[in-house]
């Protein structure tokens, strides 16, 4: 077998004649100048760019609240959740974190030997009379 016989491609450009691709001419046309611009109008700075959304300003993104989970009984936060709609409805607004974080420093300041009892009456509504 030659090589000419191996392509079996040959057959379907024999007898054809290559394209002639015309040279392009270039022309020396004068490169047009850039348009005037009228200068802009001096801005005000800004000191912040404008963020979207609205304002971070809960617990999430203030510093002195740090995010923890726990796992308390289905039933202990069902009594909690009717509690806090009871004080909601007295006027008295207090959500769980807030509730949660009460309890926990009075238990801590208790553990360093202070009055406990001063310290409910302040997260709570009843008084002692």
């Amino acid at each position: 077998m030659s090589k000419e016989s191996r392509s079996p491609f040959k057959k379907l450009f024999e007898g054809r004649e290559e394209p002639v691709v015309p040279e392009l001419e270039v022309s020396q046309a004068p490169t047009p100048s850039p348009p005037q611009v009228a200068p802009l109008p001096q801005a005000q700075p800004q000191t912040e760019p404008r963020k979207r959304g609205r304002p971070a300003t809960g617990k999430r993104s203030d510093d002195a609240w740090i995010g923890r989970t726990f796992y308390v009984q289905r039933e202990n936060d069902l009594d909690v959740e009717d509690e806090l709609l009871k004080l909601k409805r007295q006027g008295i607004e207090i959500d769980k974190s807030e509730l949660v974080d009460a309890l926990l420093g009075a238990w801590v300041k208790w553990r360093q030997g202070e009055n406990i009892e001063i310290h409910l009456d302040e997260i709570t509504p009843r008084r002692n009379l």
